[in-house]
């Protein structure tokens, strides 16, 4: 018998060889897109804390979503998920988290339709007070802000807190609190009054542009007692050093 005759028991061993084969090779896809993935998260969120705006510190968290090798070999990655639960700006604690699309892999350009939200515990709000001269303190409540501060009546140096709405402004620079609901909290004065001038429906602007990237806007708030709630949003946002060290202003 030839050495090149096939005999039946070799036929038979080649559909199990070849199952072996594929097995082993989906089991390295299967470990090389756990490893990339691993890579490249660690590699996306080294490279957002690194990139930080001066006086944001924080630890971030990446997850870039779907499989990624195919989205490697193309050179970007379709959604990446961004987040940090202890993030702070300028002294104010915050979290946040963020969906970019459109990821590059070499990290030139700018991704595409950020979405997300900052979460302001009623802790971390009181400190913003320090922005605006037009009150000396803020806290939350359900559906809007308490403002604090003091101004002169008739004659008479008083102390006040008033409730507030709280709106995002149409440019997205920033916010709006407009005070409504007006008490004195001096009340050996004697003085009961439904409205303070000057107080009372002025609204007060707050500029958030000064803390986000150039091109990060503030699109709503959902304010309760216990936390706030901001959302972003950008069309695109460069994802590298000198794009998010770019704050914006609102002058």
């Amino acid at each position: 018998m030839s050495a090149a005759t096939v005999t039946p028991r070799n036929r038979r061993r080649w559909p199990v060889v070849l199952i072996v084969v594929v097995v082993v090779l989906a089991a390295l896809v299967v470990i090389a897109e756990f490893v990339l993935r691993g890579v490249v998260d660690r590699i996306i969120a080294q490279q957002v804390e690194q990139s930080l705006p001066s006086g944001a510190t924080g630890e971030v968290e990446a997850h870039a979503k779907g499989i990624v090798i195919p989205q490697l070999i193309g050179g970007q990655l379709d959604e990446v998920e961004i987040s940090s639960e202890k993030l702070t700006i300028d002294g104010i604690p915050l979290a946040a988290d963020v969906t970019a699309r459109d990821v590059p892999v070499d990290g030139k350009g700018d991704v595409r339709d950020v979405d997300g939200h900052v979460r302001l515990a009623a802790a971390s709000v009181k400190d913003l007070s320090k922005y605006s001269p037009l009150f000396d303190r803020l806290s939350l409540v359900d559906g809007g802000v308490e403002l604090s501060g003091k101004t002169a009546v008739l004659g008479y140096d008083i102390t006040y807190a008033a409730k507030g709405d709280v709106a995002a402004q149409d440019d997205g620079k920033g916010i709006t609190i407009t005070p409504k609901t007006v008490r004195i909290t001096n009340s050996s004065l004697g003085l009961k009054v439904d409205s303070i001038p000057g107080v009372t429906n002025v609204p007060v602007e707050v500029c958030t542009a000064q803390f986000l990237p150039s091109g990060l806007l503030v699109r709503s708030l959902d304010v309760t007692a216990s936390e706030a709630t901001v959302r972003v949003t950008a069309d695109s946002l460069p994802l590298n050093e000198a794009g998010l060290q770019t704050v914006g202003s609102c002058g």
